[in-house]
């Protein structure tokens, strides 16, 4: 019997022992004491954490060899003596039927969680992430009499464990930090393991846990098991640099092509125009990603100055006087697809880029063409190229309500200012319709109708790079 030690746990399974052995059972009992956060008990020892997964795993494959119950035993012992748990948690388990639960203040958390509800050995005010693994990491490697300890260069099996209430991508961060950590103390891990295998309900937490390896225990933990919850695989953590640089392709930055128009626009002007971009789209992101998180992922108005700012730093580094029009509108592409990303990173870039094609086709080293009917033809040939790739039309609730309708009155001769007009009105107009692409054609019509309904995140987008255009070559001409 595998016992985690609780007093309660000993009393009960020594029963159960005892009684057993009065049938004429062979009986033997390891008990697992791997909490190394309690100090200065001796009398009841360190209590039993995730740890005894390991245990289990270990006699188990050992008992599946063929191995007689001393054989078990001493490999368990030895297992058991040679391992380390510490548990932290933002709070304590929902106990099912408790009427009045105690909770940890917001601000706090709590260092030496067992898996009962118990409260942590200390609690401190909630820090980042990398203070409080370095925190459960200095218990771990703090020496205590008779307990085990890490040391440098030692070979172990690292278990980062969810006490029940962590996501996947929350346990994930952890057991990354965790890792790092311990590279950074020199500790070699053989193995490891990252789940959730020993839980306190629904507790917010985690738990990391060392196992020192050899050979033999090495071998128990890599054989097969038809555990449902167990790994298909375990293995070493890599991270070493020939093995992160496996892991981890880093692709070079692409450049633009050398196609150049031969027509050139004052880098001042250029600036501005990114300046004052920059400006608008950081005063209507929080409206933008308000509603997209209620009709969407919530990532629309991040996303679009996630694209902003990287046109900002594009274009910091222009040190000529003057940029070939049709770079302009290349490099603003490139920096879409590579800072925004997702749909509206595509329809930005593609659309930029049909842009510059067409702004090159009609420019000729010999002709000084006329700057704006140049941008109008190019504008309109751009989006009808945009509109091969896309069924996104008026009316469809995308970007497309605002571009279609900007495009279309400049390429008429309207002024800007009214072209402009044209792609708000063409937003607005998308509170009370029904979207019928893109993730917000997944949600039910009733959240559309809130606040007198909800406008198009990506119209509202392509509304403020276009005010803040005007913005910009108002103030230029003035």
């Amino acid at each position: 019997m595998i016992v985690k030690n609780y007093t309660g746990d000993k009393l009960n399974f020594g029963l159960a022992a005892e009684k057993a052995k009065a049938d004429g059972q062979n009986v033997n009992m390891v008990i697992v004491g791997d909490d190394v956060s309690v100090e200065g008990n001796s009398l009841v020892g360190q209590r039993g954490l995730a740890g005894v997964v390991l245990v289990h795993k270990i006699a188990g494959a050992k008992a599946a060899e063929g191995a007689d119950l001393n054989q078990v035993t001493a490999v368990a012992k030895k297992a058991a003596s040679q391992m380390a748990t510490v548990a932290a948690s933002l709070d304590r388990c929902s106990v099912p039927g408790r009427g009045h639960q105690d909770a940890l203040p917001g601000d706090q958390l709590e260092y030496g969680m067992g898996i009962h509800n118990e409260p942590g050995v200390h609690r401190e005010a909630i820090a980042s992430l990398e203070t409080t693994v370095g925190k459960t990491l200095d218990m771990l490697f703090k020496p205590q009499n008779g307990m085990w300890q890490p040391r440098r260069g030692e070979r172990v099996c690292l278990m980062v464990n969810n006490l029940g209430g962590l996501s996947v991508l929350e346990l994930g961060v952890v057991a990354d930090e965790v890792v790092r950590q311990l590279t950074a103390r020199d500790v070699h891990i053989d193995r490891s393991l990252v789940g959730t295998f020993v839980t306190s309900l629904d507790g917010p937490g985690f738990s990391t846990t060392l196992l020192q390896l050899d050979d033999e225990l090495v071998s128990l933990l890599d054989a097969p098991t038809t555990a449902p919850a167990w790994p298909r695989s375990i293995h070493g953590w890599a991270t070493d640099a020939e093995a992160a640089a496996k892991r981890e392709t880093t692709v070079a930055a692409e450049e633009p092509t050398g196609r150049e128009t031969g027509v050139k626009v004052p880098t001042s002007l250029v600036r501005a125009i990114v300046d004052a971009v920059a400006t608008t789209t950081a005063e209507d992101e929080p409206k933008i990603t308000e509603y997209d998180t209620l009709a969407g992922d919530g990532d629309c108005g991040e996303t679009l100055l996630n694209g902003v700012n990287g046109l900002v730093k594009e274009f910091q580094k222009e040190d000529g006087d003057s940029v070939d029009i049709g770079q302009v509108f290349r490099r603003t592409a490139m920096t879409a697809e590579r800072s925004m990303g997702g749909t509206s990173g595509a329809i930005y870039a593609i659309f930029l880029n049909a842009v510059a094609n067409r702004l090159t086709e009609l420019s000729t080293p010999a002709s000084t063409p006329d700057v704006s009917d140049l941008l109008r033809q190019s504008l309109q040939s751009g989006l009808d190229e945009l509109c091969r790739y896309t069924p996104a039309r008026i009316g469809h609730r995308t970007l497309m309500d605002a571009l279609i309708p900007f495009v279309k009155a400049f390429h008429g001769a309207r002024p800007l200012e009214s072209a402009i007009a044209d792609a708000r009105t063409g937003a607005e107009g998308t509170r009370q319709m029904a979207a019928a692409l893109g993730r917000a054609s997944y949600v039910g019509q009733d959240r559309f109708d809130e606040e007198g309904g909800i406008p198009d995140p990506g119209a509202l987008g392509v509304v403020s790079i276009l005010r803040g255009v005007e913005t910009a070559l108002k103030t230029k001409l003035v």
